[in-house]
């Protein structure tokens, strides 16, 4: 099987890994674009999976080991609970961002080269702060039904995504002063 070519984009890089291929491509394809902001995580990263998962190893060996019915039946437990989070795990990850996309005219967030949102830097009313037990994630709130693209906390220099979309839309940084905490 033939690899294909690096894409032809090369914007002002941020820091942190390189994108997924399909990323760079999408957003080599999107006219003036400026960066591009990784998201590094990936699905089996997911808590809601990952901790049953390494529970269930831990104590079905821990039981197989010890000879414990107790430690086995729990390690059973949790493996049957990270196999019902499977197919939920999979389905919220399919509308995750795996990179955000900044141009001259807007943002743009991308799962493996798919765009999942798009907004103008003219329709941007403001740019929240979200804090929620001690994450904080960005939504830049557009349009008149105030539609929301979130910058999650995983994306590599979500601080400064944030920054340059205050520089590239002309709001005023006082913008986030509208803070809420959940």
């Amino acid at each position: 099987m033939h690899a294909d070519p690096a894409p032809a984009f090369d914007p002002a890089p941020a820091p942190g890994p390189p994108p997924d291929r399909r990323d760079a491509g999408a957003a080599g394809a999107l006219p003036g674009s400026v960066a591009i902001y990784v998201n590094p995580s990936r699905w089996w990263q997911n808590a809601s999976f990952a901790l049953p998962l390494l529970g269930a190893v831990l104590s079905t060996s821990a039981g197989l080991i010890l000879e414990s019915a107790e430690a086995l039946g729990f390690g059973l437990f949790l493996g049957a609970v990270a196999l019902i989070m499977l197919p939920v795990v999979l389905l919220t990850w399919r509308s995750t961002a795996t990179a955000v996309v900044l141009t001259t005219d807007g943002a743009v967030a991308l799962h493996r080269g798919r765009p999942l949102h798009e907004l103008r830097w003219r329709e941007l009313r403001r740019i929240e702060r979200v804090e929620y037990l001690g994450n904080v994630r960005h939504k830049l709130v557009h349009g008149e039904d105030e539609r929301f693209l979130t910058v999650e906390s995983e994306i590599v220099d979500a601080a400064g995504l944030v920054e340059r979309a205050f520089a590239l839309s002309g709001l005023p940084c006082a913008a986030t002063r509208g803070t809420r905490d959940g």
